[in-house]
């Protein structure tokens, strides 16, 4: 690797240098994980090659994590606030609404409100389970989530999860917001024993899901199973995710007696934000 000829003197442009030795490792170690997958341990050889791939000295990496165990912290760090970006695709949240949009006759009756709801849960149910639980990062995100809690330092355990926790939050968050819009839209609403409160409803939809893509690992047969089904509209295939993302729809949501179609019609003109609000009291 080349020499280190950089000042042994400290100030800004030492702190400048620090902050850019580690965005360009961590960078280089990201794309490492997911290639090759998360791993609890780190090797020197892994080291030098991480570092030789981000143009870093050893003596420059050593100068920002005197130890592996603290580049490791760092990563997994990294990794969590990565998913906070990836966990919660805004893209196919948008486009939910855009379905909505041309579909807006079915919501005069609560038939085509219920088959609209259905639709929309059971697209959304098999993309996540196809195209989210399948990607590099959230199997980074799952494998980092249920191994962090053997790690056995006790200070980088709590950092780690709390970026884990703070990563949940901001998809449970950004959840809440899209089902608080588009729910009521469709004509329905959380059953009255949750008071308002969206957050367990995300959490145990978004379980159901996770856990899914979990399990698919080991028994791929078993979960990628689909069924097919007779309706008033001709057969329809659902696969085991959508069953069981209908089935936690079920149990916290039902039709809202009090629905206005023309409200929800200039609903849909205006737009939706799926960004979370930060006054969860202001209202839809």
């Amino acid at each position: 690797m080349p020499e280190d000829s950089r000042s042994e003197a400290t100030g800004p442009s030492t702190v400048s240098g620090a902050d850019d030795v580690r965005t360009r490792v961590l960078v280089s170690a990201t794309r490492h994980v997911e290639s090759v997958g998360l791993s609890l341990g780190l090797s020197g050889a892994l080291i030098e090659q991480l570092s030789s791939e981000a143009g870093v000295t050893a003596k420059q990496f050593s100068r920002v994590w005197p130890t592996p165990d603290a580049f490791l912290a760092d990563l997994f760090c990294e990794l969590a606030n990565q998913a906070r970006d990836d966990h919660a695709d805004s893209q196919t949240l948008l486009s939910t609404w855009q379905h909505l949009s041309m579909r807006v006759d079915e919501l005069r009756s609560g038939e085509g409100r219920r088959r609209v709801l259905i639709d929309i849960i059971r697209t959304a149910a098999q993309y996540n389970f196809d195209v989210v639980t399948a990607s590099n990062k959230w199997r980074t995100y799952a494998a980092l989530s249920t191994t962090i809690m053997s790690w056995p330092h006790a200070a980088t355990r709590t950092r780690v999860i709390d970026a884990l926790r703070a990563s949940e939050l901001a998809f449970v968050e950004t959840m809440e917001s899209f089902y608080r819009n588009v729910l009521p839209t469709v004509g329905y609403r959380l059953k009255p024993q949750f008071h308002g409160d969206y957050q367990p409803f995300v959490v145990a939809a978004a379980s159901v899901i996770e856990g899914l893509g979990i399990v698919r690992a080991t028994v791929p047969a078993l979960v990628e199973s689909h069924f097919d089904f007779v309706t008033d509209r001709g057969d329809e295939t659902w696969s085991v995710a959508a069953l069981a993302f209908v089935g936690v729809v079920d149990a916290f949501i039902e039709p809202d007696p009090d629905f206005n179609v023309q409200e929800a019609v200039a609903r849909l003109s205006g737009g939706i934000d799926v960004t979370p609000d930060p006054d969860p009291d202001s209202g839809y």
